[in-house]
């Protein structure tokens, strides 16, 4: 893991919501023809996560989290491995047309991670970001923990892809050293763009209610990003999530969060901002996936996918069951599900 040593974060100043509507109104549908795209790959039985980088061309890097990898030809969950992490190259912006091709290491009788672990520690993907001919990638470092959901997300790794054009297979990867914060901020957990010069990674305070942090990197004009001297911005916007985005609207002129709103039987929800750094509106509720309707389901990982054509806005979400027996015969959950959100001004 990177360097676990203290960091000192600078005192910033952002503005939290103040109660204000969203600029926007969302209204959604869901999208199955574009859900599709999860299906062709018949060892690929699903997973969580979801995030999603343009890596230009009309390529684009999914990245997941747990996920189901069959190890017979009868391509069913009893009959898979759960790895920790997989990713994919989707080709064409438009999921519902598009092609894809998923990942991971190990050979077929015994999938394993794409990412791998180390020791008892696995990696859960954040968000990431091409900048020029490289690829950072935010990845979650994660334990197992007694209680709760079995888990902790303790800490936030970063990786340096220095071929991204190339198939993953033969990705030239590296660590590079972030180190850990005292406020407990899980950096790039959430959402990590370019802006003004700099890196901006959001992140998730795990230790107070899923507040939300903002931290930065400068840009060099040449050479990697010093991710040794993380410049904390403070507080972004309160009741957020471990994953979420935020992103430009350009047509808008707009800053836009998205999220699932709440724990369990959840709702996607968005707010927004005339600034990166705030204030940010509450949260608006815009779609009511149905898997929150079921008992012992959850829905979480709201996502906004903006490089993604098809409609104003293209998001996901993922689903499962606290049961896993459910999980394991019930493949109406755990692939990711598309969303169609159209904006309009209120």
């Amino acid at each position: 893991m990177g360097n676990r040593r203290g960091a000192i974060f600078l005192a910033g100043a952002l503005f939290v919501g103040c109660g204000e509507a969203p600029a926007i109104e969302a209204t959604a549908t869901a999208w199955p023809e574009a859900d599709a795209l999860f299906h062709v790959e018949p060892r690929w039985l699903g997973a969580d996560d979801a995030y999603s980088v343009d890596l230009g061309g009309g390529r684009v890097l999914w990245l997941f989290g747990d996920s189901f990898i069959a190890t017979s030809d009868a391509h069913v969950r009893g009959e898979s491995r759960l790895v920790r992490n997989s990713v994919a190259i989707q080709n064409g912006y438009d999921p519902s047309e598009a092609s894809i091709e998923f990942f991971w290491k190990g050979p077929e009788a015994e999938p394993a991670s794409f990412f791998s672990e180390k020791d008892d520690i696995w990696y859960w993907p954040g968000d990431g970001e091409r900048i020029g001919d490289k690829l950072y990638l935010f990845m979650m470092a994660v334990r197992a923990a007694s209680g709760g959901l079995g888990f902790e997300v303790f800490d936030a790794d970063v990786f340096v892809v220095e071929n991204p054009d190339d198939a993953p297979p033969v990705w030239v990867m590296k660590e590079l050293e972030m180190p850990s914060n005292d406020a407990g901020v899980i950096v790039g957990s959430a959402s990590v763009l370019v802006h003004d010069d700099h890196l901006y990674a959001f992140g998730a305070q795990e230790s107070e209610g899923h507040d939300i942090h903002l931290t930065r990197f400068p840009l060099p004009a040449s050479g990697e990003i010093d991710f040794t001297k993380p410049e904390s911005l403070g507080l972004a916007f309160e009741d957020g999530q471990t994953e979420l985005t935020v992103h430009h609207d350009r047509v808008r002129d707009l800053w836009i969060e998205v999220q699932a709103e709440g724990f369990g039987a959840s709702d996607l929800a968005l707010r927004t901002a005339n600034d990166l750094r705030g204030p940010f509106s509450d949260l608006e509720t815009f779609y009511h996936p149905p898997e929150s309707d079921r008992e012992d389901t959850l829905v979480y990982a709201g996502k906004a996918h903006p490089e993604l054509e098809g409609a104003d806005l293209v998001v996901t979400y993922a689903s499962n069951s606290l049961d896993f027996s459910t999980l394991l015969a019930d493949t109406s959950l755990y692939f990711p599900r598309f969303v169609r959100v159209s904006l309009r001004a209120p």
